[in-house]
């Protein structure tokens, strides 16, 4: 009876300690008590982080992290399987909120990998509701980075899951269907956003899965989604009525960072409907309430705006250099640039030309940045780490051969009384030294295969055609390409240190790398990948990037007789449990000297190394053959082999 009252006191105190902002303290007494069982304390850190904070408040993430430490550090220990069972759920709820962290940060690689464990955990205990609620978690994070395809099948399967029992999974459906409004706005869909967001409010207002402060927060975050939906649909007094309805919510919670989103998310409706008292008295609340940098800069431009429209042009300035300061202290080059573009006609309409023309200047110098900033990270990330490991490599391997060379020269002056002896162990010692040289040999062809993947040619080329299509004026299918061009390089990054990738990375790594080959060969070809239903995608693992040089192959010789209407078709799939790769083009096929030349290339050459080192057979045969119709015409080629891989269930 003790503990529990001690407990209830505990939480009351709690309550106290937030509201004077002495919470972490409180937290630390209460993690030291060594009468307080740690499945208490989980429970307890738990009950805190969702019934005090939000996702934008870094507490939350604070208290999450103890959760993690908490929970990992049982999980090392011998534990019976109902407390196995306990700490594996916390270690994956864990994960789950440091995936949210990331993707607040923008990181969404790293998000990604943490949803990975949190489903991978939640399914070793099977916690099915659990780890499909993390693949809807996953399906926003594809959907950050643009991969909507991904994400509307991750969200898909987690909807056909839920749907069974829409009564009990009604919270779940909602966070589905939220991701998917998200989607469809991020494409200019708005009024299917608007669609799936009014869905997202019925399910909440029906469920009682969240505590009255979630709910709250979530439809409130469901109804400035319609109103920007609205917004961009320029139907300003539906943006305003959705706005207030999201503004009551947020207030309720006393979310304050939300609170002045959605203060300038109403603004801007009043704005456009040349309400300027209402807008401007909005637009001050959200800079008295907000301490987040972003709603304080954008903020501070909406009211540079509204000045300007009034006419008041030293309003105007003040607050268009508030907006400018932030967005050069946070180095946000977007904001930057609507700023300039606000300050060069506030100049011009106060006849101060001189002034004009030199944020004229800083605009068009914003532009170039944003343009040339991407593709120089780009290539400095990958440069920068082909010169570490080469470094690296040659460090490790020239100190190797140091100490081979010296072990070389003792063995040569040894005496004749323990040459039995000590010849024999030096003789040891120097074949597992020439070993070590080997194995470092054999990544050193792995970094060159690398190099192969994504050489100075084909970076150059990259490069020459986003410049052509900004030329052009095809801003869309420049900042398309350089998205796919960028999301290339980060996934052979990330990978060049990967034993093993699931094949749905590879299908995703190859459909980015075709994208841009149609590009560079001005779209001769079109392609399609295939994996066999049988196949989970997600549970095969296997070697990365082993297909690409066949996939190249397949374009730069077998199509290289064809100007259009080229065709290159890559299927995976299994056979007597043998899991195959094919690709196959319309080309010009194989003739006798090609056959036998085929494997001559550096980057085949690599990658049948490659495949001989994980299959242990010497004897690996990649088949080669002609495709032909029924006259026996020769139509095109194909290559098949075998891929080793490893399947994680």
């Amino acid at each position: 009876m003790f503990k529990i009252t001690g407990l209830i006191t505990l939480l009351l105190v709690f309550s106290v300690s937030y509201s004077q902002d002495k919470t972490l303290d409180s937290l630390k007494i209460f993690l030291r008590n060594p009468k307080v069982h740690d499945t208490t304390k989980l429970s307890t850190l738990g009950t805190i982080m969702d019934s005090k904070y939000t996702e934008n408040n870094p507490q939350y993430y604070y208290v999450n992290n103890l959760i993690g430490a908490l929970a990992q550090k049982n999980l090392k220990k011998q534990n019976n399987p109902i407390l196995r069972e306990t700490y594996t759920s916390w270690l994956a709820t864990y994960y789950n909120v440091l995936a949210i962290e990331y993707g607040h940060k923008k990181e969404a690689v790293k998000g990604l990998a943490a949803i990975d464990k949190s489903i991978a955990l939640y399914k070793s205990i099977k916690y099915d509701d659990d780890a499909y609620y993390q693949i809807i978690t996953k399906g926003s994070f594809y959907s950050l980075i643009n991969k909507n395809e991904k994400a509307i099948s991750c969200l898909f399967t987690a909807l056909q899951y839920f749907e069974k029992d829409k009564n009990k999974n009604n919270g779940e459906i909602a966070y589905a269907l939220s991701i998917l409004g998200n989607i469809y706005s991020s494409i200019g869909d708005h009024k299917k956003s608007i669609e799936y967001n009014k869905k997202v409010i019925a399910y909440h207002k029906a469920s009682d899965s969240h505590v009255n402060y979630q709910k709250d927060h979530l439809m409130s975050v469901a109804y400035a989604n319609i109103a920007n939906s609205y917004l961009n649909l320029k139907n300003y007094p539906a943006s305003a009525s959705y706005s207030e309805k999201a503004l009551a919510l947020a207030k309720k919670t006393g979310d304050k960072i939300n609170i002045s989103l959605i203060l300038s998310k109403l603004a801007f409706a009043k704005l456009a409907q040349n309400k300027y008292d209402e807008a401007e008295s909005l637009l001050k609340e959200a800079l008295s309430l907000s301490t987040d940098e972003r709603a304080i800069a954008q903020a501070n431009l909406m009211l540079g705006n509204l000045y300007q429209q009034k006419k008041e042009s030293q309003k105007a300035e003040y607050y268009a250099y508030q907006a400018l300061a932030t967005g050069k202290k946070t180095n946000d080059l977007e904001l930057q640039k609507k700023v300039y573009s606000l300050l060069y006609w506030i100049f011009n309409e106060t006849k101060n030309f001189e002034k004009a023309l030199e944020i004229y200047k800083s605009h068009d110098k914003i532009l170039d940045s944003i343009k040339a900033n991407t593709t120089q990270n780009i290539l400095k990330q990958q440069q920068l780490k082909y010169d570490f490991e080469k470094k690296e490599l040659n460090y490790k391997l020239a100190t190797e051969k140091k100490n081979a060379s010296k072990n070389n020269w003792l063995i040569a002056l040894s005496g004749v009384l323990i040459v039995l002896v000590l010849g024999v162990y030096f003789y040891y010692r120097n074949n597992k030294q020439r070993q070590a040289i080997s194995v470092l040999e054999k990544n050193q062809i792995k970094q060159k295969l690398l190099i192969t993947q994504m050489n100075p040619h084909f970076i150059f080329n990259s490069i020459v055609n986003i410049r052509g299509l900004i030329s052009d004026k095809k801003d869309n299918e420049a900042i398309d390409y350089l998205n796919k061009f960028s999301s290339l390089t980060r996934q052979i990054l990330e990978n060049s240190n990967e034993n093993y990738i699931s094949l749905s990375e590879e299908v995703a790594m190859i459909q980015n790398y075709l994208s841009i080959q149609q590009l560079l060969y001005s779209n001769k070809f079109s392609f399609t990948i295939t994996v066999e239903k049988t196949i989970d995608a997600e549970s095969i693992f296997l070697p990365p990037m082993l297909t690409q040089p066949f996939i190249e192959n397949a374009i730069k010789h077998g199509l290289s007789d064809t100007t259009t209407n080229g065709k290159v078709d890559i299927r995976f799939y299994v056979k007597e449990d043998k899991l195959f790769f094919e690709v196959a083009d319309n080309g010009k096929g194989f003739d006798t000297v090609q056959k036998s030349n085929h494997h001559k290339s550096l980057a085949m050459s690599i990658t049948k190394e490659r495949l001989v080192n994980y299959t242990k057979n010497e004897d690996f045969v990649l088949q080669t053959d002609n495709i032909v119709d029924q006259d026996t015409n020769i139509v095109g080629a194909k290559v098949i082999f075998e891929i080793p891989y490893i399947y994680e269930n």
